[in-house]
């Protein structure tokens, strides 16, 4: 018996992925990964799927993964070669026949970002039999690329958790909080339908599918009291994952590679099918009610060059359900709202990775945030969106954090927790300021002079932020003098900063109970939404945790709206 282990290269979509293939003999015993840049939750399912799948056929010649085909197929073709250019033989793999399959059932959920999962789950729970599909090859969604933060506003979970912090928040203040940050653009329905339901959604999935939260460590000054959480791994790929085991294990049926392509009605008119394609089989799915969970169209407008800004979503939020339900006559509202932060690093051109945890941790270790011109542009202690608009006011739409060396430990400890690796930031490093993304280090004039800024600005810049440290004040911007902390050393880090979006924000309008719409504004029978589909309930900015709170919100009422429309639809 003869072991070898044979080295393979692909091309990603966020750079190289070095695999290594464990063959005896002519028998593949194994795949490690041994360096990616991929997105983490995505590609830890995408590579799980495919590696059982080239275990199980020894041979790379299986299908990709849907959701995430270029980066599998390329894989499966280096891998491929690799073995041919080693002499090695695999099997020769039989594609199945397409087959037809139909399913009849109770509710039909679309999606499986956590507004999906919560739906189904819920549903489920009230007795009805679901089935939830997903064009993907993997769950997740949008949700994945989040933090697992929620708000937990009248919930027993947070009751337990922040005790008689949790006296002082309620549903009423939530909405004020909501209705403040987005400066008034927020539908007020949506609005008091995420805040009187968040407590509900948490204390509900929290039991069906055995979660844990905490405090989370962040408590975001938009928020006038402290009422975040989350899981302790921060994890939103972990709360998916249990989430869609617990539905699954109780009895819910989940199907991935599960494209939605057409809605069908009866004759009367009503809403009562779905057609689902799938690499190798077509699905005719038979329900009461369907839920609409299918995320935002972020990627469309990306690809379409419809914005400038950066984006960091996944490549398949591309509104599908434009097209599938077009024949529904749905009304829609602000389709050209993204919600847009300024904590982005631009990894590819037009593509970012966020940076918000990190960069929330070196500005309260005292951080500035400076311009081309090294001068300071924001309080940089303040809410998120003065850093958005402070930096799309600037040349370029880029600004830059300037730390020392405790600032950038913490910020690169964080960046390794959220979605980067060591090679790809020394990648980044290596480019020594040429061209973005712009990560430098050196002593100040260096950095400077790498990142293109004004070095005498910037000399000046820091001088009078060592003397506004000193006196405990900040006369330029007002910033509160806890964040007020001293430069230690004389290496200095500059990294650079953009605008990013991933959520769309506008979408379809709904009834109070996540009914659908149509352009007459008449609830369609039959048919509800939940998630980043429907658009309103933040306005035009939601605060740092919202979106995953609509998505739970949202998701418990079109649940609970699904299966009590199946008791009337007998």
């Amino acid at each position: 018996m003869t072991h070898k282990i044979i080295k393979a290269q692909a091309n990603g979509r966020n750079g190289q992925i070095d695999f290594d293939i464990d063959v005896t003999d002519n028998h593949i015993d194994d795949i490690k990964v041994t360096k990616s840049s991929e997105t983490p939750a995505i590609f830890r399912q995408a590579f799980g799927k495919l590696k059982n799948n080239i275990l199980k056929n020894q041979s790379f010649d299986v299908d990709a993964v849907s959701g995430a085909s270029m980066m599998t197929q390329a894989m499966l073709d280096s891998g491929k070669k690799a073995l041919a250019d080693k002499g090695i033989k695999t099997k020769k793999v039989t594609q199945p026949e397409h087959k037809e399959v139909t399913i009849d059932t109770d509710v039909a959920v679309v999606g499986t970002g956590m507004a999906g999962l919560m739906a189904a789950s819920r549903a489920l729970s009230m007795g009805k039999k679901v089935v939830v599909l997903e064009k993907n090859g993997y769950i997740g969604g949008a949700t994945t690329l989040n933090g697992s933060n929620v708000v937990g506003t009248g919930s027993k979970v947070s009751a337990k958790l922040f005790g008689a912090e949790a006296k002082k928040d309620s549903p009423a203040r939530l909405v004020k909080d909501i209705t403040r940050e987005c400066r008034g653009t927020n539908y007020l329905m949506l609005s008091n339908i995420l805040a009187n339901n968040i407590g509900k959604a948490v204390d509900f999935i929290t039991e069906f599918a055995n979660l844990t939260y905490q405090k989370a460590e962040t408590q975001t000054i938009e928020h006038s009291v402290d009422r975040q959480i989350e899981m302790p791994t921060q994890s939103s790929y972990e709360v998916v994952t249990k989430v869609a085991k617990a539905f699954q294990d109780k009895g819910g049926q989940l199907l991935l590679d599960a494209r939605v392509e057409k809605l069908n009605k009866d004759k009367n008119g009503k809403l009562v099918s779905l057609v689902a394609e799938g690499k190798h089989q077509t699905i005719h799915v038979n329900f009461k009610s369907l839920v609409l969970a299918a995320g935002g169209w972020g990627a469309k407008d990306y690809q379409a060059h419809k914005t400038d800004v950066l984006y960091y979503g996944p490549m398949t939020s591309t509104g599908d359900y434009f097209d599938f339900a077009k024949n529904m006559n749905l009304v829609t509202r602000n389709l050209d709202w993204y919600k847009i932060y300024p904590h982005g690093l631009e990894v590819k051109p037009g593509i970012a990775k966020l940076t918000t945890y990190s960069t929330k941790e070196v500005t309260d270790l005292g951080a500035i945030f400076v311009n081309q011109d090294g001068k300071r542009i924001v309080n940089e202690s303040a809410p998120y969106t003065h850093f958005r608009d402070a930096i799309g006011e600037q040349k370029g739409k880029v600004a830059y954090i300037v730390m020392d060396q405790k600032m950038w430990q913490s910020f690169y400890e964080l960046m390794l927790k959220y979605g980067f690796t060591e090679d790809e930031i020394q990648g980044f490093f290596d480019l020594d300021g040429k061209k973005a993304p712009v990560l430098v280090k050196g002593d100040l004039e260096t950095v400077a002079k790498k990142a293109n800024i004004n070095f005498k600005n910037l000399k000046e810049t820091m001088d009078n932020y060592a003397e506004d440290v000193k006196v405990g004040r900040d006369p330029e911007f007002g910033r509160d003098s806890k964040f007020l902390h001293a430069y230690e050393g004389d290496t200095y880090y500059i990294i650079e900063q953009k605008q990013r979006f991933a959520t769309t924000l506008g979408g379809y309008e709904t009834t109070d109970k996540m009914q659908l719409l149509d352009m007459d504004i008449n609830p369609i029978i039959n048919f509800y939404a939940a998630g980043e589909i429907v658009g309103g309930a933040n306005g035009h900015d939601s605060m740092p945790s919202m979106m995953n709170s609509w998505s739970y919100a949202s998701g418990f009422v079109a649940g609970t709206s699904a299966a009590d429309n199946c008791n009337c639809n007998n």
